[in-house]
């Protein structure tokens, strides 16, 4: 969903096959790749060390990250199936069930996740990472509570002080998101700036200071504090330059701030790293307010071509794609159409939320108001849900509720869309309009019955 929180995007990231559009930096290649290259050295010599399949995989797994490439996932998925099939039986092939369950949650199969982590917790390994996957899985099928408790089982014990700080940020990084699902905002920015501060001072990789960074400037923008969610996303960068994530909330909390020029270079560094279908369509948004009309549509057309590159992306990228056709009023029937598809395999507040602004756009009212009610049902403190449920009690006449629905969305973060804040505004702005000419009228209707 285009500028929503990741739950997962630790673990992985959404990824597209986009050929020549990819781009790495020299360091990445030669860490990954000689990896890479090392590994399969080691299993062409060694052919029957699961262990060495196993670090293939994950290999594979880490280099889907870097480039975005899904073919780096399903190399990563033969590479464990050899694995498994070597050995699954070995309380330490729990290893490369749990790498299994982050390839399956990078295509969306998140069933498949679920199981392949309940797999690797049912060997009895002793290592609880397993369900760090487990309730990822579980949040992005809508079951919240089931995850908060899979989450709460990351801990040990016995383990190390080191590694027991180790799950401490998993655990609170993955909670974070759960609260601010919930609507608890400042609950979730304390946990997460936890979570920041354990990655910096147990001196993880830059990957995971960089992520968590970046995700502390996401619940950052969406409590409407811009110019600390440009900070965090700054400080992700400066420790991890080509991280396309923090480029693209960097992107974003500089467009909320007016600085659209500078937005717009952040989304473009972004792209050509990972050309993600959100960071094109919201490129595009802010050339169309620019009046770069014929750029604008370039990146339009780019969102659509990410998205059927393959087969994978087709499926991996079915709600960005309903969003942006729905948000845009193009191929609205398809946008309803690919709505529903990925209801059919998640079922979380932003999924229910596009669901409703495509049955808004398709004029199904009464069935947008059905899905909103399931994005709002857990508490969700969201500007654009609130600014979407805002919408459709308008166009279904009951004005009270949607001028509270705007308000609230602009209470929260004035502006929480290049597109959608002004939008919000005028449309508050009409209903108190009319609710004025209402109040000033009846007097009048009430004398001249006299």
């Amino acid at each position: 969903m285009i500028g929503r929180p990741a739950i997962t995007a630790m673990v992985f990231s959404l990824v597209v096959s986009a050929g020549s559009l990819r781009a790495q930096t020299p360091a990445q290649q030669n860490s990954t790749d000689q990896a890479i290259q090392s590994l399969e050295l080691h299993v062409k010599m060694y052919p029957q060390d699961f262990a060495g399949y196993d670090g293939l995989g994950a290999a594979f797994l880490q280099k889907g990250r870097e480039t975005g490439d899904a073919d780096y996932y399903e190399r990563a998925k033969t590479a464990l199936a050899k694995s498994l099939d070597l050995d699954s039986s070995d309380p330490a092939a729990y290893s490369a069930m749990t790498h299994m369950a982050v390839a399956c949650m990078a295509e969306h199969r998140f069933r498949d996740a679920l199981a392949w982590a309940q797999r690797a917790l049912a060997l009895g390994s002793g290592d609880p990472s397993p369900w760090a996957i487990a309730g990822d899985a579980l949040a992005d099928m809508g079951e919240y509570d089931a995850a908060a408790a899979a989450y709460a089982n990351l801990e040990n014990p016995l383990a190390s002080e080191e590694e027991q700080r180790g799950l401490s940020f998993e655990r609170e990084s993955r909670l974070s998101s759960l609260e601010l699902v919930a609507g608890h905002t400042q609950k979730a920015l304390d946990l997460m700036r936890s979570a920041v501060h354990t990655a910096i001072q147990t001196r993880m990789s830059s990957e995971n200071i960089a992520w968590s960074e970046y995700q502390l400037g996401e619940e950052l923008f969406q409590a409407g504090d811009y110019a600390a969610a440009e900070k965090a996303d700054r400080a992700a960068l400066e420790e991890y330059p080509s991280y396309y994530r923090a480029s693209g909330g960097l992107a974003k909390a500089l467009a909320a701030q007016g600085r659209l020029d500078e937005a717009a270079e952040s989304y473009r560094k972004a792209i050509a790293v990972v050309p993600f279908p959100e960071y094109a369509a919201a490129l595009g948004d802010i050339d169309s307010k620019l009046g770069r009309t014929e750029q604008a549509q370039k990146e339009y057309e780019l969102v659509g071509f990410i998205g059927r590159l393959s087969e994978i992306n087709q499926e991996i990228h079915n709600r960005d794609l309903a969003y942006f056709y729905a948000d845009h009023d193009i191929k609205l029937d398809q946008a309803l159409l690919l709505a529903r598809k990925e209801l059919e395999v998640r079922r979380d507040i932003y999924t229910w939320d596009v669901l409703a602004w495509a049955l808004y756009k398709n004029n199904q009212l009464q069935e947008a108001a059905d899905a909103i009610a399931h994005a709002l049902q857990p508490g969700s403190a969201d500007a654009l849900i609130f600014f979407h449920a805002g919408m459709i009690q308008e166009r279904l006449g009951n004005a009270s509720m949607a001028k509270t629905f705007l308000q609230r969305a602009l209470d929260l973060s004035p502006q929480f869309n290049v597109r959608h804040a002004e939008s919000a505004r005028a449309a508050l702005a009409g209903l108190q309009a009319l609710e004025a000419q209402s109040a000033s009228a009846a007097p009048g209707e009430v004398s001249h019955a006299r």
